[in-house]
């Protein structure tokens, strides 16, 4: 058996048909990043599925759990930075010396909060060692 390592860079392949291993690039490209919509169109270009309904099935089923993984990456992203938006809003009208009130009253009209979540951000992020965001 040989390991064969294959290293595509950090951005998605975009080649040309023209472009010398365009065939291969793209078809590694497309089994590297399975959550793609395309997904299951472009690995059929290159695998017959008409003679194995099984290996059909697995590359669904890897593909569904990628786009599952990728998505729920999105969206831990996604409240990540929104949490960071909701900081940075608190300490600048901290800053901006704004009263708390009125500060409670944007988290909750620009970050669709309730009362009560806006509080419980407010003080998270006014208490001690919190004050500094984090890049």
């Amino acid at each position: 058996m040989t390991l064969v390592v294959i290293k595509l860079g950090n951005t998605v392949y975009n080649g040309d048909e023209e472009d010398e291993g365009y065939e291969l690039l793209r078809f590694l490209n497309t089994i590297m990043y399975p959550h793609k919509d395309d997904f299951m169109d472009t690995v059929s270009e290159y695998i017959d599925f008409s003679d194995n309904e099984a290996l059909h099935k697995e590359v669904i089923h890897v593909s569904t759990i990628e786009q599952i993984k990728y998505e729920g990456m999105r969206e831990e992203l996604r409240e990540e930075l929104r949490e960071e938006g909701i900081q940075a809003l608190i300490l600048d009208n901290l800053e901006e010396e704004i009263p708390k009130e009125r500060t409670l009253v944007k988290l909750e009209k620009y970050f669709n909060l309730t009362e009560e979540k806006a509080k419980q951000y407010y003080e998270k992020f006014t208490s001690g060692e919190q004050n500094i965001i984090s890049v």
